[in-house]
């Protein structure tokens, strides 16, 4: 199992290689969305003391918390849009994190149940994934129960 110690380290190395990108190659953070998706679920596990899903692109969360809890990370650069749920991993999922990474930072936009964020996402048959829109998210923010850690 990887260390807090170790996440941390990570985490540095990563905000560090995303800042060098922006800077060194002109991109946008948008650009760099593998990096940043990565960076979340290492600022989501050291946010609630837990640690990475056992796999890679493990199906459905990303984090586990101390309490058994699976997490699952959206991490966005957008200042507006939407971030997708997918509704075939919904139910291996028991809270949801929605990180914003904004002027070298991030931070968090939504920790709570997955279930009112779904219910206040769209939802879209033909594809099988909800969209939920990240002012939506915020909203929900100060009324969604944290988990207990």
């Amino acid at each position: 199992m990887i260390t807090a110690d170790r996440i941390q380290q990570l985490y540095d190395k990563y905000l560090e290689l995303i800042r060098l990108e922006i800077v060194e190659f002109g991109v946008k953070p948008t650009e760099v969305r593998h990096l940043i998706g990565r960076l979340g679920e290492f600022h989501c596990a050291l946010q609630v003391g837990g640690t990475l899903a056992h796999l890679a692109n493990q199906h459905g969360f990303d984090v586990i918390c101390r309490n058994g809890r699976r997490i699952s990370v959206k991490t966005t650069a957008q200042a507006t849009g939407f971030v997708p749920i997918g509704k075939a991993t919904i139910d291996k999922v028991d809270d949801l994190m929605i990180i914003q990474y904004r002027d070298g930072a991030l931070s968090t936009v939504y920790f709570g149940p997955i279930g009112p964020a779904a219910a206040a996402a769209r939802y879209y048959d033909h594809v099988g994934k909800y969209e939920l829109d990240i002012s939506k998210a915020r909203r929900l923010a100060p009324i969604a129960t944290p988990v207990q850690v």
